[in-house]
């Protein structure tokens, strides 16, 4: 074996040109994980099989006294590969040595595998190409120790970042310290990096790194160079995907630009929403390391559509001609490998077909989550049938609200009740009409989430739609003691339009919350015959003014008088002929309800006779009124939102009735008499026949 150098007389020197260092190591390097990736390319380019890293843990970090160590089982350098290759800047491998280089065998993974292990060597695209890589080191670090060996010789030298500062202008051969020392023992050649004196005052995230670099070299690399940290091996990058195009996890597409040149790529649209960054998006690789860093979108993201769609597309794309040649003309990325020179003619047709890539995409995403997120809650049977049970338009704007809000960012299995409260939305919307409200969140699916979450834990909707009928009642109320007061008329009149038959005709509520009014103003002999008696000649062509039926079957025939109308004797009796006439065609009892004002002009005698009557009942509105207040158990309903009961769509059509009455006046113009009595509290069997 030959003699080895004397090292005094065989110095290694760095010559550095002013601050030269600062700039392209601590400038161009400022993030760690950055950094470590530059150092990792390096043991690719020396043929390295295992790349092993050793960080410092939140739990033992010290900026001061910590280290950093890169060990890796290439090649190894000698004495004069040192000086003529590493220690000098900006020097072009690719040129001065050929694109490629032989990897070299695998060697000695500690125990799993012995260090005489047989391999075959395969060629490697170099990555370096500016020789300024080695300088990453001192974004983590001020300090810079790098052992390497081959067969049986090794040397270790020493960098100190602040030894090689110098100011602007000055060049200068910097001595650099080292000495022989013996091949390491863990393989049979290869190089270890360790950064001391770091910079940074907190440890780095462990899965963060791991998932960085994961990222940053394709699976081909990882496949031939094994890179672990910690003693931990590089995982998956990808989560868990809803759709992957092609779907073989893998495969790629492979598609021509328009100028002949070839990509290869794969895309996916992850389950949940990715919350890292830097696995969003697409990674364009370049021979086996990135190019052009995550999240990348072709700066398409901000102007196209589906733009929450950038949540969940990711993916990579394989471009080896961006970076094919070895001038300096052909170089296309930048020295930290973080972006491609965009503006540069060659890669014009990779951006167009890119910007076309991924509009397409957010679009389809946007889309595809959107039908899936509306086929989950729709899987739910009662939600489904709730929603089948609203008019086609509610059903279509509940179905696009569900495929906006499969956007959201988050995914922490609310969807179900946001869905709630969307279809509650809808079935209380006419006690408070929120789904403009909806409607303008639906700009922004995370906003969208919001809203609906607010309606859910503040039941707005429910509490609302009591307000709103007690408010509306009440409302009724002062209006009907305003008509007592004033004396309203029986029927509509040229003084005015106000009038008890309408109150009560529009408010069947105000005489017996359960009793359903059957019909109102009709002529005795019609009534007859719609019951099946048309062999019955009436007496005379009475007309009742109301008929209602009990929750007992029993029918209610009612007469009214205006609040301060004395009613007589014979208007009384008129009652008890309806009811004599119409009891020829019902076989069970008939009550007689007769509503006036509170003196009747008849005798006590006569007064007593009615009272005395079980059949027969004298109202007075002052007391139906009062009665009617107390009323309001059966909103129990609504406040709870039971919306299957039955009475909560009655109190969805009163609440219409209600503005309505408030808004035009009690008189029910023509075409709303001709509707029928409106929905009431209560809905019994159809009238019982004789």
């Amino acid at each position: 074996m030959a003699k080895k150098a004397d090292p005094s007389k065989e110095p290694l020197f760095f010559k550095v040109l002013g601050r030269t260092l600062e700039h392209f190591g601590v400038q161009m390097y400022k993030r760690r994980e950055i950094a470590i990736a530059e150092l990792v390319a390096n043991c690719w380019d020396a043929g390295a099989r295992c790349v092993f890293i050793d960080v410092p843990t939140a739990d033992n970090y010290n900026q001061q006294t910590s280290k950093i160590v890169i060990r890796d089982t290439g090649h190894g350098m000698d004495h004069g590969k040192v000086q003529a290759a590493y220690l000098v800047l900006g020097r072009n491998k690719r040129k001065l040595e050929g694109e490629e280089v032989q990897a070299c065998l695998p060697l000695d993974f500690g125990e799993e595998k012995s260090k005489d292990a047989a391999a075959t060597p395969s060629t490697r695209r170099v990555m370096g190409r500016k020789g300024i890589g080695k300088l990453a080191g001192f974004g983590l670090a001020k300090k810079m120790t790098v052992k390497t060996w081959q067969a049986d010789e090794g040397l270790e030298f020493y960098l100190d970042l602040d030894r090689l500062k110098l100011d602007d202008n000055e060049s200068k051969d910097v001595a650099i310290e080292w000495k022989w020392i013996k091949p390491d023992a863990s393989s049979k050649s290869g190089t270890i990096v360790t950064l001391e004196a770091l910079k940074h005052k907190d440890a780095m995230d462990i899965d963060s790194l791991r998932a960085s670099l994961a990222r940053r070299f394709s699976r081909t690399v990882r496949g031939e160079m094994e890179i672990q940290i910690n003693g931990g091996g590089l995982p998956d990058p990808t989560p868990k995907l809803d759709k992957r195009e092609p779907a073989d996890d893998g495969k790629f597409t492979i598609e021509k630009l328009s100028d002949g040149n070839e990509v290869r790529y794969w895309y996916g649209y992850a389950e949940k929403p990715v919350h890292y960054k830097e696995l969003r998006g697409f990674t364009i690789m370049v021979h086996g390391k990135v190019a052009q860093a995550p999240p990348f979108f072709f700066d398409v993201e901000a102007k196209a559509s589906g733009q929450h769609a950038t949540k969940y597309l990711l993916g990579e794309i394989e471009a080896d001609f961006v970076d094919n040649g070895c001038d300096d003309e052909s170089d296309l990325v930048s020295t930290d490998r973080q972006e491609i020179d965009w503006e540069a003619e060659k890669v014009a047709p990779l951006k167009k077909w890119g910007e076309e890539l991924v509009r397409k995409l957010l679009i389809d995403c946007t889309k595809f989550k959107g039908e899936k997120t509306e086929n989950e809650v729709l899987a739910n049977p009662i939600l489904k049938s709730r929603v089948e049970r609203l008019e086609k338009q509610a059903q279509k704007q509940i179905r696009g609200f569900l495929r906006i809000l499969g956007g959201k960012d988050d995914d922490d299995g609310r969807t179900n009740e946001l869905a709630d409260a969307l279809v509650r939305a809808f079935e209380f919307r006419q006690f408070h009409d929120v789904i403009a409200d909806i409607e303008e969140a639906a700009k922004d699916p995370n906003q969208l989430a919001k809203v609906l979450q607010q309606i859910h834990e503040w039941k707005v909707l429910e509490s609302r739609a009591i307000l709103e009928i007690i408010k509306g009642r009440l409302d009724i109320l002062d209006k009907f003691e305003k008509m007592l007061c004033n004396n309203a008329p029986e029927t509509k009149s040229s003084q005015s339009i106000d009038n008890m038959h309408d109150l009560l005709g529009g408010n069947p509520w105000l005489l017996n919350p359960e009793w359903q009014v059957l019909a109102e103003e009709k002529n005795i002999t019609k009534q007859l015959q719609d019951w099946g008696r048309r062999d019955l000649k009436a007496s005379y062509d009475g007309r009742y003014d109301f008929l209602a039926i009990g929750s007992d079957g029993l029918l209610v025939i009612i007469e009214i008088k205006r609040a301060e109308h004395p009613a007589e004797l014979s208007e009384m009796n008129k009652l008890k002929e309806y009811a004599n006439d119409l009891a020829l065609a019902h076989s069970k009892p008939i009550k007689m309800v007769f509503i006036c004002g509170r003196d009747p002009k008849i005798s006590k005698q006569q007064l007593e006779s009615f009272e005395s009557d079980p059949h027969y009942e004298i109202r007075y509105w002052h007391q139906l009124f009062e009665r009617t207040r107390k009323t309001y158990e059966h909103y129990r309903v609504i406040l709870e939102g039971s919306v299957n009961q039955p009475g909560f769509a009655a109190k969805t059509e009163e609440i219409q009735q209600t503005r309505k009455l408030l808004e035009k006046g009690i008189h029910r113009p023509p075409e709303v008499r001709a509707d029928g009595i409106p929905a009431q509290d209560v809905n019994y069997k159809d009238l019982p026949k004789s």
